[in-house]
C-alpha cells in the first residue's frame, strides 16, 4: 500500500508466539484492530469529535461483518512491525478498510508480511440493527485520506 493515511506501529508479544517461534495466524486480526482503531482515532480528531470511546468514534457504532488475512511471511518475536489502514470504499451503510502489516526498522522499508481486509457495517446498539452512516463520514475519509468522495464507492457486489 502506498502511503497509506495511518500506519501503526506494533509490538510483537511473548504470548503472540505459537509453538515455532512465529506469531500466530489469529494474532494478525489484533494488528489489524490496532491500526484499525488507530484510524478511527484519526478520523474522529479531524471532524473534531473528540476522543474515542471503547474503541469508537463518538456516536459512531460498528460491527465487523467480515475479515480476511493473506499471510505472506512469517512474523518472529524481534520483528518491528507496522500496520497501515486505509478504507477502500465508503457505502451507504457501511465501509472496507484495507490493511497491510510490515517488519522492519519502517513501514516504507519494511517486508510486507500480511494483508487483510475488514468490512464494518453501521451499528445501532439500542434497537441492535444496521443504521445508515453518519452524514459526516464520507467526507471527513476523503479528507483523511486525500481522495475524491466519488472514489469511494462500493463496485457491484461490494454492499453498501
Amino acid at each position: 500500500m502506498k502511503n497509506p493515511s495511518v500506519v501503526q506501529k506494533i509490538s510483537v508479544r511473548y504470548q503472540d508466539l505459537d509453538p515455532y517461534g512465529h506469531v500466530n495466524n489469529a494474532v494478525h486480526l489484533e494488528y489489524f484492530e490496532a491500526a484499525r482503531i488507530a484510524y478511527l482515532n484519526a478520523l474522529a480528531e479531524r471532524a473534531g469529535l473528540g476522543s474515542l470511546q471503547a474503541g469508537d468514534i463518538p456516536g459512531v457504532y460498528y460491527v465487523i461483518a467480515e475479515a480476511n488475512v493473506r499471510y505472506k511471511a512469517p512474523i518472529y518475536f524481534e520483528d518491528a512491525l507496522h500496520c497501515s489502514a486505509s478504507i477502500r470504499t465508503v457505502g451507504n451503510r457501511s465501509f472496507v478498510i484495507d490493511h497491510e502489516l510490515r517488519a522492519g526498522e519502517s513501514y516504507e522499508n519494511g517486508r510486507t508480511v500480511a494483508e487483510g481486509t475488514s468490512a464494518q457495517v453501521f451499528y445501532d446498539p439500542e434497537t441492535e440493527e444496521v443504521r445508515p452512516r453518519p452524514e459526516w463520514f464520507l467526507a471527513t475519509v476523503a479528507g483523511l485520506e486525500n481522495r475524491a468522495e466519488e472514489s469511494f464507492a462500493p463496485s457491484k457486489g461490494e454492499g453498501g
